[in-house]
């Protein structure tokens, strides 16, 4: 959901840039072929969401950071589905199933940025 408001916004950037009006008939290929652009919005924003949680799970953050991530909330949880938070993302984009598997994907430094260079989204052209 979010990734698709950031590919319009990536869009409808580069369509003002341009000059091209909205009612002008030009698919996202041409405006981007146009546009001349190195590495799409979104690959960035994920690479860089990537990069920070590697220094966060090996403790270079300090031990406030860890509590705040490996930490319990005491409490009852809400009604209805839980909500989508960002380490969802981390553990998605990285392939791994849990916290844990993350953390010792993050511990192996070549592997982290292996993952995160080569990382695919929805839009690759």
């Amino acid at each position: 959901m979010v990734q698709k408001k950031i590919q319009t916004f990536e869009m409808r950037c580069y369509r003002r840039l341009l000059k091209i009006p909205w009612t002008e008939k030009k698919t996202n290929k041409e405006i981007i072929q146009m546009a001349d652009v190195g590495e799409r919005l979104l690959r960035q924003v994920m690479k860089r969401k990537l990069r920070y949680p590697r220094h966060m799970m090996r403790g270079s953050s300090g031990p406030l950071i860890q509590l705040s991530l490996e930490g319990k909330i005491e409490g009852k949880r809400g009604q209805g589905r839980p909500r989508r938070n960002w380490m969802d993302d981390v553990k998605e984009r990285s392939g791994s199933t849990s916290y844990g598997d993350t953390k010792r994907k993050a511990q192996n430094i070549e592997e982290w940025r292996d993952m995160v260079a080569n990382l695919r989204t929805e839009d690759s052209t």
